[in-house]
């Protein structure tokens, strides 16, 4: 969405807290649960233990609306409330179809990445119009490459 709606920096910023980092929560709750249920516990389809324990602080429920959209109105744009919003409806999504989550977050995550590569591929088609698909794939290889290398040679 970020790269769809061409967010600077400060946008991103924004939008990475609304949308990502609210995730954070769980980093506290995870090593009570490990202790208590064992390492190979996490790869269940939920991590409900029946401990009554909280996993998701107020920020995962949609009465956090109440504190996210006065910020949005605040900051004068909606990217806290639009990308809150997509983390809410895609936890959402994960409750609705625990039984089968593995398979959709397996197709949630092929259209994110599916959807990167067209929007990228769209704005390098701008600057090569004879370019093709494959050349678009190289140059973004050329890039990687180029990118890897020169942190290596940099962290020596």
């Amino acid at each position: 969405m970020g790269l769809l709606l061409n967010l600077d920096r400060h946008e991103w910023f924004v939008a990475l807290t609304f949308g990502v980092l609210m995730d954070a929560d769980h980093l506290f709750a995870t090593p009570r649960y490990v202790s208590d249920n064992g390492l190979a516990a996490i790869l269940r389809p939920t991590w409900d233990d029946g401990s009554g324990f909280q996993w998701r602080s107020l920020f995962h429920d949609p009465i956090a609306f109440g504190v996210v959209a006065p910020l949005a109105i605040g900051w004068r744009f909606l990217i806290p409330l639009l990308f809150w919003g997509t983390h809410i409806g895609m936890d959402y999504l994960q409750v609705w179809t625990i039984d089968h989550s593995a398979l959709v977050e397996a197709v949630v995550f092929a259209l994110a990445c599916s959807g990167i590569v067209f929007i990228e591929y769209r704005r390098w088609k701008v600057t090569m119009p004879e370019g093709s698909l494959r050349e678009f794939l190289l140059h973004v290889s050329a890039s990687l490459r180029s990118r890897v290398s020169a942190r290596r040679f940099s962290s020596h």
